[in-house]
């Protein structure tokens, strides 16, 4: 079983500036194979200009992965996943391979498109709506941040979470330590990162059988 992640950015013909667009997706993209390289398969390329693809080991990272993804596409994306066999070769050119995995994560993002929603999940495993649900809520508190708010957050959460993080971000932002806590209360990021715990129980129970 292999764990395919294809990926499209929301009402990309609208994008005023397109080609910091593709910038920030290129870098993103490169951010993603760096930083995850253990976990991924096959790297995540850009297709089609304005999508992406990529095939990982483990349900666990996706996580990491999308918050990567949000941190510096700045601007919103479709993910559709999923987990099956392939019927090629593994190759690291993405574009290369094709399978029952390639098919139900592009099923799952034109699902995606269609239903509005953040993320759709055809996998293996168990309570695969539940944990679909899950992301969902999840993501929609994240993009509902402004660009404050976002970039606030974010630089807490890559500084480890704790009163030292805050002391740096209420640095960094030339605001108190006060101010610092509310932006992570008005964000809800408590919420997060108890649906992220969830989330991470939940996808580490992954089926042993075979549903394909």
């Amino acid at each position: 079983m292999y764990i395919v992640i294809t990926g499209d950015l929301k009402s990309s013909k609208k994008i005023g500036n397109r080609s910091l667009s593709q910038d920030n997706l290129k870098k993103a993209i490169h951010e993603v194979n760096s930083n995850f390289d253990e976990y991924i398969v096959s790297d995540f390329r850009v297709i089609g200009g304005d999508g992406f693809q990529g095939m990982i080991s483990t349900y666990n990272i996706i996580i990491d992965i999308y918050f990567s993804l949000f941190q510096t596409i700045n601007h919103p994306f479709y993910l559709g996943i999923g987990t099956g066999p392939i019927s090629t070769p593994l190759s690291n050119y993405v574009q290369e391979i094709d399978g029952k995995a390639f098919h139900l994560s592009s099923e799952a993002l034109n699902t995606a498109k269609k239903k509005n929603r953040w993320v759709v999940l055809r996998s293996n495993l168990r309570n695969n709506d539940l944990i679909e649900c899950i992301f969902n809520f999840t993501y929609d508190i994240m993009w509902s941040w402004t660009d404050r708010r976002k970039e606030i957050i974010l630089f807490y959460r890559n500084h480890n979470e704790n009163t030292v993080a805050i002391k740096k971000a209420a640095c960094e932002f030339g605001i108190g330590n006060r101010s610092i806590y509310k932006t992570l209360e008005a964000g809800k990021y408590s919420m997060i990162k108890y649906g992220e715990k969830v989330l991470e129980n939940e996808l580490s129970r992954n089926d042993n059988h075979d549903p394909f």
